[in-house]
């Protein structure tokens, strides 16, 4: 009987989290990348940084198969992953105390954690990148040094926040994990990221990264950290503090007091990983200045819920008793609260954008900040609809040469000017954003902005001109909110 504990649990988890997953394209709890990921498993192209390789992959082999991608990477990439990790937390914690009644407390308690709820029922690639680490851990348990090293190396191949927690990990074991991490982990990441070169140096669409050679690479590696990691004010600080402890108590509720147990002596290295990594995922947190970055705690989610089961070990049956209580009530409310596919038909905002942009006339040029609407434009460019994606400040303040040369290419929109000495890139003047939705209406192409009218204040910055013709400019009916003449004046 206890053997078929596991699959029972898997069981339970399947079911709660496919009525819950959304059925369709969603930004439900947070501004999505899903159109990336989407676009990404439709085209062959680089993603956004740091390209998240394997995971990629794995959409172009479901997009061979019939059958909705999105529905499809959602329960293969999210809920399937998040199932075997809840799976994973009950093995792990059985092991650790020789309990199956605490270890199947700990896989409830991961079960309704909030924010790892969020991350199981939607379009993301936080679920399959916690499982390879939870699954790493589990191997490691059990002294399987080469499978937990190519756990590693697939879990950063999904998502390069892995890397991080490897490093924690081998602070504490280097001795025995130099030489897999060398010979195993290494060149497995360097296959994988090897692809995005490859991808970079052949004649792939550059929405979101150049062609393979030192700027392109120096932009792509430095975009996201040098703009978001480790950049949150002081000031700041508090706010995003306040939020992280009711995130946690909204995951965790009760569960959080066995704890406290956690840190009586002796302290196991296996204890002291489990920390080191959910030590580096609050800091990263913590610090980031992206207000999306509490997706996150996604992959210390599993290992707080082990460190439940191993205070549980040296608690009474009492507290057992009321964490078991409190998980039950948290799966029911988290279930309800963050219900996915009931938010997703309630606010379907990124289905109304899919159908709204695939209602345009063929050839438009659609307008857009970069971000969730830009990925979501990406993903309708990539399923057939002749639209030209304009995203501003591509070729304003960013300068993103390969972009312009891209989009002169494909679509006939001049980006580059004459030769003219010292005014640009090789001896060329890239045009502004300005300039090409000048180039659009002189050949007669619809112009559209399509982004959140919260947003259009970016492109009104470029789009200041008295001239009457750039109220041509029309909006998304019913998307942005906004008169053609309020993005322009």
């Amino acid at each position: 009987m206890r053997k078929c504990v596991p699959l029972l649990i898997g069981l339970v988890a399947f079911t709660y989290y496919t009525v819950l997953c959304a059925k369709t394209y969603t930004w439900v709890f947070v501004s999505s990348d899903s159109g990336d990921w989407l676009a990404a498993s439709n085209w062959w192209f680089v993603p956004q940084p740091y390209g998240s390789p394997l995971y990629i992959l794995l959409g172009h082999l479901l997009n061979v198969f019939p059958g909705d991608l999105v529905v499809k990477m959602t329960l293969f990439l999210s809920v399937i992953p998040s199932v075997v990790t809840v799976m994973l937390v009950y093995l792990i914690v059985d092991k650790l105390t020789s309990n199956w009644r605490i270890a199947v407390t700990s896989s409830l308690v991961l079960l309704g954690s909030a924010v790892f709820l969020t991350q199981s029922t939607v379009l993301e690639e936080y679920a399959l990148a916690t499982a390879f680490l939870t699954l790493s851990f589990w191997f490691y348990l059990n002294d399987q040094k080469y499978l937990t090293a190519l756990c590693w190396g697939f879990g950063v191949a999904i998502h390069v926040f892995v890397l991080g927690a490897v490093l924690f990990w081998l602070i504490i074991e280097w001795r025995k994990y130099l030489r897999p991490l060398v010979f195993i982990t290494l060149p497995l990441v360097t296959v994988f990221y090897g692809f995005i070169l490859l991808l970079m140096s052949l004649d792939t669409p550059r929405l979101l990264a150049g062609g393979l050679n030192i700027h392109s690479l120096n932009q792509y590696l430095t975009v996201t950290t040098g703009a978001i990691l480790g950049q949150l004010s002081i000031f700041e600080a508090p706010k995003r503090l306040l939020l992280t402890g009711q995130l946690v108590m909204m995951s965790f509720g009760l569960a959080l007091i066995p704890l406290v147990r956690t840190f009586r002596k002796p302290i196991t290295r296996a204890v002291a990983v489990i920390l080191g990594i959910i030590l580096w995922t609050f800091w990263y947190q913590v610090t980031n200045i992206d207000s999306a970055a509490w997706t996150f705690i996604t992959y210390a989610s599993p290992f707080i819920a082990v460190l439940v089961g191993v205070g549980l070990s040296k608690m009474s049956k009492f507290h057992l008793r009321y964490v078991v209580v409190g998980a039950f009530v948290l799966v029911v409310a988290n279930g309800a609260f963050l219900n996915a596919n009931q938010l997703t038909n309630e606010r379907p905002l990124a289905t109304d954008y899919y159908e709204s942009l695939q209602e345009l006339p063929e050839g438009s040029v659609v307008l857009v900040n970069p971000g969730s609407y830009s990925l979501g434009l990406f993903y309708v460019i990539s399923e057939g609809k002749d639209l030209v994606p304009l995203v501003y400040p591509y070729m304003d303040d960013w300068k993103f040469w390969d972009y312009a040369v891209w989009l002169q290419q494909t679509y006939n929109i001049g980006t580059i000017t004459t030769p003219a000495l010292f005014t640009g890139t090789w001896g060329y003047r890239m045009k502004g954003t300005l300039e090409v939705v000048g180039d659009g209406l002189d050949i007669s192409r619809d112009i559209y902005y399509a982004d959140s009218p919260w947003r259009h204040s970016n492109i009104r910055r470029c789009l200041v001109l008295e001239d009457t013709e750039w109220k041509q400019i029309k909006r998304v009916t019913g998307l942005t909110g906004l008169e053609p003449e309020s993005v322009l004046k």
